[in-house]
């Protein structure tokens, strides 16, 4: 039996032709290229923020780059560098040397004029204005300003040269004993404060003052005043505030003893307080920049650190207080060296060892033996090095490198004592008037703000973006569906920057005057709605038919406008009866908060206003997509609409509504301009509406364009870049865990 052989035809699709396949095949590969390179994209940005957030956290390291030997000198007093590490300066009991801190070779002496047969016995070099001050053998105290000259050659080589000028001398003793202490300060305009102790223990405290005459010039008054009886104990260590205000002295004992320095050179200083340091005899006394804090090393090698704290709030009488207290030395200490550019500070013991501090952190980050007391030790100007000299005179030249001493995770996300603050506090305040300024970084206040400010905006705009979704999913008709919905989605469109600008030049005056009227609206116009739906309910339902969903919903409309409008013509009544006529007077006197005019009920209502469409586009999604048959077989059973979309949609659409309410929630964590336009940017950390904050991305667009590069603000910033991506990425990863387990659950219906 033949059989018929049926001809083989190709698998071809019929209408296919080669350049649809070919167009196929090209939008697959470019579908999956852009695919690959959003998320290489977003990997690359978060690589990117990483890295320059990373160094905040590296370890700061110190190399010795060179050593002199100085045995020559009879004696080392002290030591200074200039700013660029080229040149610095030896003071010993015959004058001043200035060497190359590597090489030893010297650039320039200074001989003192008319030491005669004298000798210097102490030093004192003060901190970042160049001048040093010298104590002599027959009781005057001669002053120097040093300078340092830039220049470069034709091939760019750069020199510094070293200038050295008398300001003055001055006779401190008129005895004529030896100055075993002093310490000098000059402002530059013809007045400069100085103490001193003798070799017979006396306590001297000196200014000088220059009067100025008609036609310039003027005589130079200098008056000094002897201290010796006001202090218990012998004087081992002083310290003098650059503006010439305070001094403090530190004796064998373990007390100090503070005097208030007139700013009158005829009258006689005040001493306003004796209070205890330590148990053992006081070695060491420095302020650090600023002139606020002081740091204190003791005989058995305690290092603390005193501030000036605020006895009762608003008054201006102080105390000074330990705030911290360091890593200790295991001798005496015989050296402190504060930074002239921050809060670091060396100290150095009489065993030889050599450790570098931070106030702010109250970190110790390195301790360096260096087998000989030390006598001196000095902070390069940029604070990029340092100097450290021994008994023996072997001078040590270091490299430094620690760009951010200030950061630790407690200085971040913990409270620190600042100075001039009362206790520990969170504090945000990067930059302040002066170079002298302390930086308070605490994103603690940030990461509350952001709270705060999304806290209240899901707040107002949860509720109302739901309880719409459910609406137009399972009551409105499907023609106002198809008006309602794209409305609500259009509002997505807005820009930010146009609802900041709306909430903080409209709203928010608005609401200042009208407070008590826009409190109101929360519990009045819901209320109002009810109760009008209660009487419709009572309505004929022949009638309530008749009456189509678009009129229906013009007249709920209508209604809730007539409640908030009665909200604010009641506020003002509501305001004379229960707040005396005047909310803000009120809320001040009662709970001791203010009423600032850009606050958190500006941000719920503008930011809530931004997060209600995108929540309410994904609940409706969700809603409708919940299957018929389930609405269906659920009114078949006898249930009434609103049972079945409470009692059966809803349940079923939760992974879709969580999902929403998650996303929302991301959108009012990362908002930018509505918060930087409607509230006032003040890192608080108080609940209350009535007060603005300041969240995580406000404060990276208010402070990036003053931060220097790289410097510790700009990286902080980052790190709080770094800190919103992850809370993006944890609520993100929370939602779809939580809406898998809930797709799971409701799957099974």
């Amino acid at each position: 039996m033949a059989t018929e052989q049926v001809p083989q035809t190709q698998s071809k699709l019929p209408g296919i032709t080669p350049f649809a396949r070919f167009m196929d095949r090209a939008g697959r590969w470019v579908i999956t290229a852009g695919g690959l390179g959003v998320i290489a994209s977003v990997v690359g940005i978060f690589v990117f923020v990483l890295i320059e957030a990373y160094p905040l956290f590296q370890m700061p390291s110190a190399t010795q780059k060179g050593s002199l030997d100085l045995s020559a000198y009879k004696s080392v007093l002290t030591i200074g560098i200039d700013p660029y590490q080229a040149v610095s300066y030896v003071v010993h009991r015959d004058g001043i040397d200035f060497l190359n801190p590597d090489t030893g070779a010297l650039i320039l002496q200074v001989r003192p004029e008319g030491l005669g047969d004298g000798h210097i016995v102490s030093a004192y070099r003060s901190l970042g204005d160049g001048y040093v001050g010298l104590g002599l053998n027959d009781g005057r105290l001669m002053a120097y300003k040093i300078d340092y000259q830039i220049r470069y050659d034709d091939a760019g080589k750069q020199f510094v040269t070293p200038e050295c000028a008398l300001a003055e001398t001055i006779v401190l003793d008129e005895q004529g004993q030896a100055l075993t202490k002093i310490a000098y300060h000059n402002d530059g305009d013809g007045q400069s404060v100085f103490m001193g102790v003798v070799s017979d223990g006396r306590l001297l405290f000196g200014r000088t003052l220059k009067k100025r005459g008609l036609l310039g010039g003027g005589k130079a008054e200098t008056v000094v005043h002897d201290l010796t009886k006001d202090v218990a104990g012998a004087v081992t260590a002083m310290a003098l505030l650059k503006s010439g205000r305070m001094g403090m002295v530190g004796t064998e004992l373990g007390e100090a003893f503070q005097w208030d320095l007139p700013r009158n050179a005829s009258s006689r200083p005040t001493m306003v307080r004796r209070f205890p340091i330590s148990t053992r005899a006081v070695t060491a006394l420095e302020f650090l920049l600023g002139d606020i804090s002081l740091v204190a090393g003791d005989a058995g090698g305690e290092v603390s650190a005193w501030m000036p704290v605020r006895i009762t709030e608003g008054a201006n009488d102080q105390i000074f207080q330990k705030i911290h207290t360091l890593q200790a030395h295991s001798r005496a200490v015989a050296v402190i060296a504060p930074s002239a550019r921050d809060k670091q500070f060396l100290t150095g013991d009489v065993s030889g060892q050599l450790a570098l501090h931070h106030l702010t952190s109250a970190q110790t980050f390195f301790r360096f033996e260096q087998n000989q007391s030390i006598v001196s030790a000095v902070f390069a100007p940029k604070a990029n090095g340092f100097l450290a000299c021994g008994v023996s005179g072997r001078l040590v030249h270091y490299e430094l490198h620690n760009p951010h001493p200030e950061i630790t995770l407690h200085t971040l996300f913990g409270k620190v004592w600042y100075e001039g603050y009362a206790q520990p506090e969170y504090v945000w305040q990067s930059t302040g008037g002066s170079d002298d300024f302390e930086p308070k970084i605490s994103l603690m206040p940030l990461i509350f703000g952001t709270a705060k400010g999304t806290f209240y905006a899901v707040l107002f705009a949860l509720p109302l973006a739901v309880l719409a979704a459910i609406y137009t999913s399972e009551f409105a008709s499907p023609g106002l569906r198809n008006i309602v919905k794209p409305t609500v989605e259009l509002m997505a469109s807005l820009p930010s920057v146009i609802l900041g600008f709306l909430a903080g030049l409209w709203l928010a005056p608005l609401l200042e005057n009208e407070a008590v009227g826009a409190l109101l609206l929360l519990p009045l116009v819901p209320s109002v709605v009810i109760v009008c739906a209660y009487v419709w309910g009572k309505f004929p339902e022949n009638f309530v038919r008749r009456v189509p969903d678009h009129w229906q919903l013009v007249l709920f409309m209508g209604i809730a406008l007539f409640a908030a409008w009665l909200a604010f013509v009641m506020g003002p009544v509501a305001e004379r009866i229960f707040f005396g006529g005047h909310f803000q007077n009120w809320l001040r006197d009662a709970s001791g908060s203010r009423y600032d005019q850009r606050n958190c009920l500006v941000v719920g209502f503008a930011m809530g206003f931004a997060v209600i469409p995108i929540i309410y586009t994904i609940c409706e999604d969700a809603l409708s997509s919940v299957p018929s048959h389930l609405r269906a077989g659920s009114l078949a059973l006898g249930a009434t609409p609103w049972q079945t979309a409470m009692r059966v949609v809803l349940p079923t659409a939760s992974p879709g509504i969580f999902s929403a309410t998650m996303v929302g929630f991301g959108r009012a964590v990362g908002e930018t301009m509505i918060v930087l336009m409607a509230t006032g940017n003040t890192p608080i950390m108080e609940w209350s509406v009535f007060n603005g904050m300041r969240t995580m991305s406000a404060n990276i667009a208010v402070e990036i364009p003053e931060a220097p590069h790289e410097g510790t603000l700009y990286r902080v910033l980052f790190l709080t870049g770094l800190l919103l991506a992850a809370v993006t990425f944890l609520v993100n990863t929370v939602a779809e865990v939580v809406r898998q387990r809930l797709r799971e659950r409701y799957s099974r219906i």
